[in-house]
């Protein structure tokens, strides 16, 4: 008769053993944590992006801090670590033999933050020898690590910001090679490296230029007093409207000068070889005096402001007077655009002002500060 052997208790020390396998080999197992994933996106800004004519990632500048920011994918508990991996080797995917990142170091107001919240200071990150670690995702290449122990959990979803880790940028390369990359791990098994691209010159120089531009106008070439009378101070009609636009930098300004009697300023009778003089002045009725008065004017649509200059922005009975050589009359010190200045022009006589026809002409010239 044969022999039956009851197989429990086989069964049962097999599920045993399988157990206490499976509990002697769980300290090794987060070594290989399933959850672990790329840190994406992740970027890098230099310092000397930008900067000067020499454009961004200049090529072999000292001192140039980066700034590099990712998501974290997975939480994190305080005091893990994260590593960040310059490369110092030659360019990934060439055989050059161009030194990358060298100098690597943490600068005074190095700090990482998660979410906004510090979690390490330069006191918490250690520098390794340059070139000295290797990075299994870069077989045949030579990084230098910087070591970050963190002082607070980080959480997943958190934006990381690792700012303050200086170095100075690889030396001139031919830009078909000119990539360098930044590994970033941490504690977890999150992962993420970037390429960092290095020329010499990434400026592109925009040039246009603005044809310089000056317009005047004056609303008329002429005025009349009429009959001068004796008994008050006379205006002309009509006014003068001076409008000027231009697009010179510091403005323009607007000159006035006169013919008088070809020496001096003032209305003149040929006939009679008198002259009604002009000076500044308040004029008063019965007392020889000639001169013009400015106020600004209002136009639609004028852009900018312009300004009437002493002596010539008396009010009432008060005047400028004119001169043989140009005097200014108004400015304006920014580019402006149909502002308008209208000119006045006043005249008194006395008992022995000579009777006949006196005249003068006044011109005006606009000049910018292109």
């Amino acid at each position: 008769m044969k022999t039956k052997y009851n197989k429990f208790p086989a069964l049962f020390l097999g599920v045993l053993l399988s157990l206490s396998l499976i509990i002697a080999l769980s300290p090794f197992l987060e070594f290989f944590r399933l959850d672990a994933t790329s840190l994406s996106p992740i970027t890098d800004t230099l310092s000397s992006s930008g900067i000067g004519t020499s454009g961004p990632e200049t090529i072999n500048t000292t001192g140039v801090s980066h700034k590099i920011t990712y998501t974290a994918t997975t939480a994190m508990p305080s005091g893990d670590t994260i590593n960040v991996y310059m490369q110092y080797g030659s360019t990934i995917g060439s055989g050059q033999t161009n030194t990358g990142f060298s100098s690597v170091a943490v600068s005074s107001g190095f700090t990482v933050t998660a979410a906004g919240t510090t979690i390490a200071t330069s006191s918490n990150a250690v520098v390794g020898t340059a070139g000295a670690a290797s990075d299994s995702n870069f077989s045949g290449y030579t990084f230098t690590e910087v070591t970050i122990t963190t002082t607070g959990a980080i959480a997943a979803g958190n934006a990381i910001v690792i700012n303050g880790i200086t170095a100075t940028n690889p030396p001139d390369v031919s830009t078909s090679t000119n990539q360098y990359v930044i590994d970033v791990q941490d504690t977890v098994g999150d992962d993420g490296y970037m390429a960092i691209p290095m020329v010499t010159n990434s400026t592109v120089t925009v040039t246009g230029r603005v044809t310089p531009s000056i317009t005047f106008s004056l609303s008329s070439n002429s005025t009349s007093f009429g009959i001068l009378q004796l008994g008050l101070v006379n205006t002309s009609t009509a006014a003068t409207d001076l409008t000027l636009s231009t697009n010179a930098k510091d403005g323009a300004q607007i000159t006035v000068y006169d013919q008088g009697d070809g020496t001096n300023p003032g209305l003149y009778n040929s006939l009679a070889s008198a002259t009604i003089p002009s000076s500044t002045a308040t004029l008063a009725a019965g007392t020889q005096g000639y001169g013009i008065q400015g106020s600004v004017g209002s136009i639609s649509g004028s852009v900018g402001t312009i300004a009437v200059s002493s002596p010539y922005n008396g009010t009432s009975d008060a005047v400028g007077g004119l001169t043989r050589t140009p005097s200014t009359l108004a400015t304006t010190t920014t580019p402006v655009y149909n502002v308008e200045v209208i000119v006045n022009y006043l005249a008194s006589i006395s008992v022995t002002t000579p009777a006949g026809l006196y005249t003068d002409n006044v011109t005006y010239l606009a000049s910018g500060n292109f």
